[in-house]
């Protein structure tokens, strides 16, 4: 018995090919290596083949929705409140989902919205300012004209997903987790912040930004965001 990938599995010495991927979406290894039961779970194995395995069948978000504990009120109108998740393999991306937890008020250009760790522009909802000033909850909100097939662009990549309100006279708060503020965004440069914001005209179509511009988000309080 040997232990390989967080659970015990049984190797079974060198092996060719392994065929098709095992329960939790690991691909086939192929090569000359140790194999190990297809019980196994080794999130090392490259590219996985369904990533929506590791997020409760999401295709992933920013953190696990068991750590929710609060609300944040957007601090700013005309901000793109932005969130970093995940891609380690091609995603066809449908919706993004959001938990509104008090609602704005006089809202205009309300979107989520979608862009690649290169902060290009991939998509964004339909206007949400009528959702968000008349009620409270989860909310898987579709890219207008998606789905949206979206690529790593490089190794240990990911996509930003963004929250924005172009004006509003009471801005709606979204569930977050309460944090401990300057870890928030430990180890990473600014323009990979797991969370930021930038700045965006009052619009009804957001555009792309470069990554660099961005404010990294040191708040004591972080948005949950995931991707279907």
């Amino acid at each position: 018995m040997s232990t390989h990938g967080g659970q015990t599995g049984i190797s079974t010495g060198p092996a060719t090919t392994v065929v098709g991927p095992d329960a939790y979406g690991a691909p086939a290894v192929v090569g000359v290596s140790t194999k190990y039961a297809r019980g196994d779970h080794d999130h090392g194995l490259p590219g996985l083949v369904n990533p929506a395995l590791q997020y409760n069948d999401l295709l992933g978000w920013s953190y696990p929705p068991e750590l929710l504990n609060a609300s944040l009120v957007l601090p700013a109108a005309a901000t793109i409140y932005l969130t970093r998740i995940p891609l380690s393999t091609p995603l066809t991306i449908t919706n993004i989902l959001i938990r509104n937890g008090i609602a704005g008020l006089t809202l205009t250009h309300s979107f989520v919205a979608l862009f690649t760790s290169a902060g290009t522009f991939v998509g964004q909802s339909v206007d949400q300012s009528t959702n968000w000033a008349s009620g409270v909850g989860l909310q898987t909100l579709p890219l207008a004209g998606g789905p949206y097939n979206v690529t790593p662009l490089a190794a240990n990549d990911f996509i930003w997903t963004g929250a924005y309100v172009g004006t509003a006279v009471t801005r709606p708060a979204f569930t977050v987790e309460s944090s401990s503020g300057l870890i928030i965004n430990v180890g990473t440069t600014t323009a990979r912040s797991r969370w930021g914001y930038i700045a965006q005209a009052n619009t009804a179509t957001l555009a792309s930004f470069s990554p660099a511009a961005l404010t990294p988000d040191n708040s004591d309080t972080v948005i949950w965001m995931a991707i279907s």
